[in-house]
């Protein structure tokens, strides 16, 4: 084992990753997020430290990392084995669908604008709640508040429960169910928030491979033209919300999804005929459609 500059050792992977990334920028990133998961150590760390010394153990982890995410696709998070998610650090594995960073996004801007119900001990649901990021976050947001996690995947709410442990946050429950099936105990609801799978059969063929070889289709494809189960949730929810709540007070949205960046007028539609007031279709910091919110 040789010490050799932690600079160096950037410039040798970003090299390997030459055929996946066009931008030198994005080689460096992933190449210090390799280096980090390896070494466990931070990129402050390392760039204090200036000489690494890697074991064979790292070296041998390293060099299947690589291999991996460059000839199998296989998506970093998955290698690393969590995402950043707002305030939390969610756990990933496999094929359990990665958080976005559009949907943090929008997850964080909701609850800022709920900040005057964010003492009210609210009753939020989150429709297919995958890894739990959505739930979590707004469970550790609203400490007074229940929220409820449902999934049809056992793996998907496997590991939502692994994430509220790791996250040491105990406002939360998840339940198996199809959509509303089995809901009638724990409802109403003040507000339901959901990021339902949303691409068409078509679309999925368009994937990246990161995604389309790993992430699980159940997860994203909602029906042949993607807007099923769009369509399902918006027409159901009215029949599961609370008839008085201090979001109606306060005149905050009831209902919240992400939707496909085509999506936006179809499903404001819906929102419409479903009853909903005060629909708005809100973009993305790209300027795409990405939620449309309801009262």
């Amino acid at each position: 084992m040789v010490d050799t500059t932690v600079k160096t050792i950037i410039n040798q992977i970003s090299k390997h990753l030459e055929s996946l990334y066009d931008s030198k920028l994005q080689r460096e990133t992933v190449a210090w997020w390799f280096l980090e998961g390896v070494t466990k150590k931070s990129k402050t760390r390392l760039i204090v430290d200036i000489f690494i010394t890697l074991s064979p153990a790292q070296q041998k982890q390293l060099s299947e990392w690589i291999t991996l995410h460059t000839e199998h696709h296989y998506p970093l998070q998955y290698l690393l084995g969590f995402v950043p998610f707002g305030p939390l650090e969610i756990l990933v594995e496999a094929p359990i669908l990665i958080p976005r960073p559009e949907t943090e996004e929008w997850c964080a801007s909701l609850i800022s604008y709920l900040e005057p119900v964010a003492k009210q001990p609210l009753r939020i649901l989150d429709m297919c709640t995958g890894s739990g990021c959505l739930a979590l976050w707004f469970a550790k947001a609203f400490s007074n508040s229940t929220v409820y996690g449902v999934d049809i995947s056992d793996s998907a709410l496997a590991l939502a429960e692994k994430n509220a442990h790791h996250n040491t946050i105990t406002n939360v429950q998840f339940f198996k169910s199809d959509l509303f099936t089995i809901l009638n105990k724990e409802a109403p609801f003040d507000l339901i928030i959901t990021n339902p799978p949303y691409i068409s059969a078509h679309a999925w063929y368009d994937l990246s491979p990161t995604v389309a070889n790993w992430e699980d289709r159940g997860a994203l494809v909602g029906g042949f033209r993607g807007t099923e189960l769009i369509h399902q949730i918006t027409v159901q929810t009215p029949n599961y919300l609370t008839k008085k709540s201090p979001l109606t007070l306060h005149g905050l949205p009831r209902l919240v999804m992400e939707i496909g960046y085509d999506q936006g007028p179809e499903t404001e539609k819906l929102f419409i005929e479903a009853g909903f007031d005060k629909v708005k279709i809100l973009t993305d910091s790209a300027g795409r459609d990405r939620v449309v919110s309801g009262w």
